[in-house]
């Protein structure tokens, strides 16, 4: 028996790791440790982006909406490609127009303008079409809206483009 446990006693003795065991241990830890930290990382910056376009898509989709249901009881319309004016149902002298990368409105006919869009949403383009606006051509009056915006969060950035067509309740005579 005694020649059993100074044999186990030695055999115990002498378990435990090496340097170089230690090592490895170390390097395969700290690159799981990297590896993970980078998905981390990563998975924060898409969440960044989509509260982005969390933002754009919200600011846009009310301005356009708002626009819309001005100009679906409005009358005659005129303006530019970039500038869109019309009498609405209050009678009230209407223009959207871009200026300096955002969306402004004038209720009182070009005399003030104010901002229609957040401020964290950048206007790359505004575009008014109007189809069927001549009185008697039988056409339903219609206006397509097309608008490309950025949205920054942090260092992040997002473009999105929308489009929208809005015909008038009633055709011109």
């Amino acid at each position: 028996m005694k020649f059993l446990s100074k044999k186990f006693k030695k055999n115990t003795a002498e378990k435990g790791l090496t340097l170089i065991e230690l090592m490895v241990a170390t390097g395969i830890f700290g690159l799981i440790v990297t590896v993970v930290l980078g998905i981390f990382i990563l998975a924060t910056i898409n969440q960044r982006r989509i509260i982005a376009l969390r933002n754009v898509g919200d600011n846009v989709r009310f301005t356009i909406e708002s626009m819309a249901r001005e100009i679906r009881t409005g009358k005659n319309f005129g303006g530019s490609v970039n500038s869109l004016s019309f009498t609405n149902a209050r009678g009230e002298s209407v223009i959207y127009r871009l200026n300096n990368r955002i969306i402004e409105k004038s209720s009182n006919g070009g005399s003030s303008y104010f901002s229609v869009v957040g401020s964290e949403v950048t206007v790359d383009y505004l575009n008014f079409y109007l189809i069927g606006q001549t009185a008697g051509d039988g056409l339903q009056p219609r206006v397509t809206i097309t608008t490309g915006v950025t949205s920054k969060v942090g260092n992040q950035s997002v473009n999105s483009k929308i489009q929208t067509t809005i015909s008038e309740r009633f055709i011109q005579s």
